[in-house]
């Protein structure tokens, strides 16, 4: 017998052994309804705000009902994206366009220099197909979006590829569309005037986002700036930051606000502007609702581009800010300072938008290790922070890109609005309040046995998060159950292939049931042999699976 089987076999019994477990989210797979190799988790209906008041645990208790009701968008893949479907200009930090008027070279270019990874022939090869096939190619759809469980997708005439890049309190999604004409146009609102526009979220009577314009009449060469919709009108087309104008030689200027929070009369967006030296720098948008067309521009301090006279980053956002004015964002770190062996994009957070100097804080201790790279997914209004993380700590430069797993934080104190009773669900043994890899929370300590158990799944990708708990995520899927509840489980024996698909993370109500159960590792130095991908799915995922929000 082999030492893979024997420890599969040991992990199997033990686990029938030990008194049943409970888990703190049950997965539940959900069903596209499009066509597609692939499908990916990228977001779920905001749930009552009067249910915050009533009952703060929200789905974590059991007299809340209808918590697998929430509606979940989501996206297909049959390849990556070579140019981000949702992204203002290449890569999140290209707005001089170079890298993709170089072709497959500029592809490479960019893995070479801005990520490090030994594999930069295999990252820009199949990325440059999928570009290809959209800029001169046939045009065939590679994003096909789709709502379940009640929500809403706008009807959109001649689209191609569609992203959702949020739903509104309705389930009505919102996001952009790509024609043969123009590659993203809003799923609702007008862009009169403008050749491009995109939209984030719907919140509050406004939708936001940003519109761009070609110069020269050429379609991927333009500037963007940050806008807002009141309704579906656009209203407002925000200034670029100082410093920051149209074009300055080969670089054009780019804003775009992703999220947004009116207190009283008080408006604050996130997202980023160009300033100085055309950098894209995460930015808090400040103002008035009576008066939106002066919204001023401040760049959160520690995640802008240039430090102390270096570029130290090659771009930041902000992503998200809640009620209580916590935002969170990321930025990503130059090719040419990468930190422990890796060019890492960096997640931060911001205590407080309305102080004058914003600060970045970076996101540290327990899985968010020194030089940890990862996605900002969301904020709920309980500061629980969700997204991906590295789950492996080897260099990249030079090297392989590391494996990533979803995870949730459950940040702040009570002066931050964050609830205690929300917060001591996530305590550890020792009673401390932790972020958690969501696999940890997810393990009820069955291996198989039943046809939906939580051990079919390792969560890839944690996209957002409502106050009710409920989570929009990506799993990579082994039919059945994987061989063991390990963190590294083989599938079937690493024989079996597994699948990629959007699932929602429903919240145990019953406490009596609910329990934090971190998985273990499996210790076996057999090579796995077969066609089945086993954990090394979540490689492929890394080099040629989706990127929600940005392509590192």
């Amino acid at each position: 017998m082999s030492s893979k089987l024997q420890l599969t076999t040991l992990a199997v019994l033990v686990s029938a052994a030990l008194p049943a477990q409970a888990a703190l989210y049950k997965v539940v797979e959900v069903t596209p309804g499009v066509t597609g190799n692939e499908a990916y988790g990228t977001a779920i209906q905001p749930s009552d705000e009067a249910l915050n008041t009533s009952n703060p645990l929200g789905c974590f208790d059991s007299s809340v009902t209808g918590c697998e009701d929430y509606a979940l968008a989501g996206e297909t893949r049959n390849r990556p994206d070579g140019f981000s479907y949702r992204e203002e200009v290449p890569f999140a930090m290209d707005n001089s366009f170079a890298y993709i008027e170089d072709d497959y070279d500029g592809f490479e270019d960019y893995c070479f220099y801005q990520l490090g990874y030994a594999t930069c022939e295999y990252w820009a090869s199949d990325r440059w197909s999928s570009w290809y096939n959209e800029a001169y190619g046939s045009n065939t759809p590679n994003s096909l979006a789709f709502v379940v469980d009640g929500g809403t997708l706008p009807s959109a005439s001649g689209a191609i590829n569609t992203v959702i890049n949020s739903l509104d309190s309705s389930g009505a999604a919102v996001g952009n569309y790509s024609t043969s004409a123009v590659r993203n146009t809003p799923l609702t609102g007008d862009i009169s005037g403008w050749n491009q526009g995109r939209q984030w979220v719907n919140k509050a009577g406004y939708r936001v986002g940003s519109v761009a314009k070609f110069t020269n009449g050429s379609l991927y060469y333009y500037y963007t700036q940050a806008a807002i919709w009141e309704g579906n009108n656009l209203k407002t087309v925000l200034n670029f930051g100082s410093g920051g104008v149209s074009k300055d030689g080969d670089y054009f200027g780019q804003g775009s606000m992703r999220d947004l929070y009116v207190k009283g009369s008080d408006f604050y967006g996130v997202g980023y502007n160009t300033y100085d030296d055309q950098h894209m720098n995460a930015t808090i948008f400040k103002g008035t609702t009576t008066d939106l067309t002066n919204l001023s521009s401040v760049q959160i301090n520690d995640a802008q581009v240039d430090i102390s006279g270096d570029n130290i980053h090659s771009n930041s956002v902000a992503t998200n800010i809640n009620k209580n004015l916590v935002v969170v964002g990321q930025a990503k770190r130059s090719g040419g300072y990468p930190k422990n062996g890796a060019a890492s994009n960096r997640l931060f957070v911001v205590k407080d938008a309305s102080i004058a100097n914003p600060k970045a804080e970076f996101l540290s201790g327990g899985i968010f290790f020194d030089g940890a790279g990862g996605e900002m997914g969301g904020i709920n209004n309980f500061n629980e922070i969700v997204g991906r993380i590295d789950s492996e700590n080897h260099r990249e430069y030079d090297g392989r890109q590391r494996r990533q797993r979803a995870f949730i934080y459950p940040y702040g104190t009570a002066v931050q609005g964050s609830v205690e009773a929300r917060q001591a669900i996530f305590k550890d043994k020792e009673g401390n309040v932790k972020a958690w890899l969501l696999d940890d929370l997810t393990n009820d300590g069955k291996v198989s046995g039943i046809t939906d158990n939580n051990n079919q799944y390792r969560i890839y990708d944690a996209s957002d998060i409502n106050d009710a708990g409920v989570i929009s995520a990506t799993a990579v899927k082994c039919e059945g159950g994987y061989d063991s509840t390990s963190h590294n489980a083989y599938c079937g024996d690493g024989n079996k292939d597994e699948t990629v698909v959007a699932v929602k993370l429903i919240p145990i109500s019953d406490d009596t049931q609910r329990s934090i159960q971190p998985r273990g590792y499996d210790s076996t130095a057999t090579e796995r042999k077969g066609a089945g991908l086993g954990f090394g799915a979540l490689t492929i995922l890394g080099l040629f699976g989706f990127m929600r929000k940005r392509i590192k």
